[in-house]
């Protein structure tokens, strides 16, 4: 995945975050709101209506005593009992089972709802009941309008948080877009130019500081690959000039001593090509193109060149199908190499080297690995057995597979030798 990519999931992500938190608070706050005008409204429409009750009922306290039943009042809306206390059959039934002082009760009657109130007055039961059926009615009405209002703010708030969030965090997209477009030492415009008077300024001034950084470094790094590219070919070359001078001397030709030392020559000569390469980018053709080679002609010749080296080890290819991977010549030479000479370390009488459907193939019939061993035989610098070298060969493997994204695999048992396998092209 590039790395832009990632970035904008992130953006992606945190904008999904700013949305859900800002609608989580409107609805959270549209929520209390709703609750708290529901029940401002319940506490005063209680206090109103136990006032009217209760003004009513002292009046019908006061004068019934002079008025008698003239007392009562006689409206749409407030309606009056005054019965004796075993007469309170002759009342509707949900003001029968009141106790003798009650001061505001709702109840329906008669298909009406009513606020009740009751006293005793000269020794008679009175109850004073007042019609709120059309306040009940306008109090759901009130109860319905707050629920829906909360809705649409709450619907309104998704949209709404949405665009806020596309605003608020455009100058963090912006920053990821330009972030995924850096390449160390191309010499790039410094973000903070751009990012000037945004929050995340600040960011961007971080990042060109480590981009100034990294530029050193990488600028370091290319005078250090030109220089042992100069410095250490040269007089590997000169040593392996005098080794073939020495190799046509009937005297020395053929000795131990100078085998060793043309063994060595060209294997530090492999080893410091191999580390040039992994240090310096993957070179390409001059259009753009990625290179490409053949695989089989490249495992080829590095079995000839390892001919002299093999000794009493034997090498046998049983399939070496043709096979072009997207990869230079200088990748396979060190991928090959790498693991022919490890099974020429470690293994037995016999290597098999196979090539078919994109699959390459180096196993032995050597002493075998132990499960520590396999765990860590990529490892930089692991070595392993009497016969171990500097620990780099399988870890360079690694590294140039990581690279060109082959997938390696490492099957091995001791005492029945080991199995690698690269996977160079799909099948």
């Amino acid at each position: 995945m590039r790395p832009d990519s990632r970035l904008r999931r992130l953006g992606g992500s945190l904008q999904f975050r700013v949305t859900a938190a800002l609608a989580l608070f409107v609805a959270v706050v549209s929520t209390l709101m709703a609750v708290a005008l529901f029940a401002i409204n319940e506490r005063l429409e209680t206090d109103l209506l136990n006032g009217i009750v209760s003004h009513e009922l002292d009046e019908l306290e006061a004068e019934y005593p002079r008025e008698g039943e003239a007392a009562l009042p006689n409206s749409a809306t407030i309606r009056a009992f005054v019965v004796e206390p075993d007469a309170r059959d002759t009342l509707p039934r949900p003001l029968r089972g009141l106790p003798a002082h009650q001061r505001g009760l709702n109840l329906t009657f008669s298909d009406r709802t009513y606020r009740v109130a009751t006293t005793v007055v000269e020794g008679k039961r009175a109850f004073l009941a007042y019609d709120i059926t059309a306040i009940e009615d306008r109090q759901r009405l009130f109860k319905i309008v707050l629920i829906a209002f909360a809705l649409i703010v709450l619907a309104l708030a998704v949209p709404l948080g949405i665009w806020i969030a596309r605003i608020s965090l455009k100058p963090i997209n912006a920053l990821a877009d330009h972030l995924g477009d850096l390449e160390p030492g191309t010499g790039t415009e410094p973000l903070a130019r751009r990012f000037d008077g945004y929050e995340v300024g600040l960011i961007a001034h971080a990042f060109d500081r480590f981009m100034n950084r990294l530029d050193g470094f990488v600028e370091r790094e290319r005078s250090f690959t030109a220089d042992a590219s100069h410095e250490l070919r040269t007089p590997l070359a000169v040593i392996q000039g005098a080794i073939e001078v020495l190799q046509q001397d009937e005297r020395v030709a053929g000795s131990p001593p100078l085998t060793r030392i043309d063994r060595a020559a060209r294997q530090m000569a492999e080893l410091i090509e191999a580390l040039l390469f992994l240090a310096r980018d993957e070179p390409q053709e001059a259009d753009g193109a990625q290179t490409t080679c053949r695989a089989d002609h490249v495992v080829r010749e590095v079995i000839d060149a390892y001919r002299p080296m093999l000794g009493p080890a034997g090498v046998s290819v049983p399939a070496l199908d043709p096979c072009t991977v997207s990869a230079p010549r200088i990748a396979l030479v060190i991928v090959v190499g790498n693991l022919l000479r490890n099974a020429l370390r470690h293994g037995g009488g016999t290597i098999r080297i196979t090539l078919a459907h994109g699959l390459l193939t180096v196993a032995d019939d050597g002493e075998g690995m132990q499960t520590e061993q396999i765990r860590r035989a990529f490892e930089r610098g692991y070595r392993a057995g009497p016969s171990a070298g500097l620990g780099l060969g399988l870890y360079l493997v690694k590294r140039v597979a990581d690279r060109y994204g082959w997938r390696i695999r490492l099957a091995s048992r001791p005492e029945e030798g080991t199995r690698i396998e690269l996977r160079l092209a799909g099948p």
